[in-house]
């Protein structure tokens, strides 16, 4: 990212709003590029949990999130994406093109163009995660 740049790493406003607990190992994956998967362990680390869901959430709906979410898709995830736990900004006006789009119409096609193989709930605290304990003694 250039410097001055909206998500410019470790800028004003750029620190994660709920920090990873090392007591639940959580696991913070820094990523490059707007696929969540691409150059990064999230699949391996993902696969070694035996995950067969993910909820996918974040800014930008019609960028990284959609991207994320299409590949954990591509690689085999159950997707889940609550409508109030993704978020863009307006398109602006396209002079001769196109006027301005609300960030809301802008969100919500970028759940309706990730097709029938998503989960869409309206909001985060609809979603529930479940754990597996795998490594139990008898």
């Amino acid at each position: 990212m250039p410097a001055g740049a909206p998500d410019e790493p470790y800028a004003t406003g750029w620190s994660l709003y709920f920090a990873a607990q090392e007591r639940r190992t959580e696991q913070v994956i820094r990523k490059s590029i707007d696929d969540g998967f691409g150059g990064t362990e999230l699949a391996s680390i993902l696969t070694a949990h035996r995950v067969r869901s993910v909820a996918v959430c974040g800014v930008l709906s019609e960028m990284c999130v959609s991207a994320t979410a299409r590949s954990a898709m591509n690689l085999g995830w159950d997707v889940v994406l609550a409508h109030d736990a993704h978020a863009t900004y307006d398109i602006p006006a396209a002079p001769g093109l196109a006027g301005s789009v609300p960030h809301t119409v802008v969100s919500r096609v970028a759940e309706w163009a990730l097709g029938d193989n998503i989960a869409v709930t309206p909001r985060a605290a609809d979603v529930e995660f479940e754990t597996t304990l795998t490594n139990r003694v008898p």
